[in-house]
């Protein structure tokens, strides 16, 4: 089986545990930032399964469940304030200047991006942009 292949596979597996159909085409390489994007969605998926089936519940006390509760609410919390923060028009538009693993929005699809390669354009808050431009990572546009 070929590099691209075992990728493909990969894909179709995470889109299979996500309960979606997922995009299998495109290079290694693209296949390869599909993979960690989709990954890290499960990582995050994960934590919450967690949190309810892990340690919290092995101690066997009935308290556990109300500190899960309160966990399933601070999950929720948080994914809103990540659903507000990403929807804010309140962002700088620069354009990459190296590899980056940031918490973006595509510039034109107005679509969230975790990865990106030089030369793309995004849009970030302004805090981002500042530390980015600073240490040499982007450009503002």
């Amino acid at each position: 089986m070929t590099e691209k292949e075992t990728l493909i596979a990969r894909l179709k597996e995470l889109g299979k545990m996500l309960g979606r159909d997922v995009n299998t085409s495109g290079t290694i390489q693209e296949l390869s930032m599909r993979i960690a994007e989709l990954e890290e969605e499960l990582d995050g998926d994960a934590g919450s399964v967690d949190g309810e089936n892990g340690e919290e519940n092995a101690s066997g006390s009935t308290d556990s469940t109300d500190s899960t509760d309160s966990t399933d609410g601070d999950i929720a919390d948080a994914v809103k304030e990540k659903t507000k923060a990403t929807t804010t028009d309140d962002r700088v538009t620069v354009e990459t200047l190296a590899t980056l693993h940031i918490d973006a929005l595509h510039a034109t699809r107005n679509e969230p991006v975790s990865i990106v390669e030089p030369g793309v354009i995004i849009r970030v808050s302004k805090q981002d942009a500042d530390e980015l431009i600073a240490k040499g990572l982007a450009r503002e546009v």
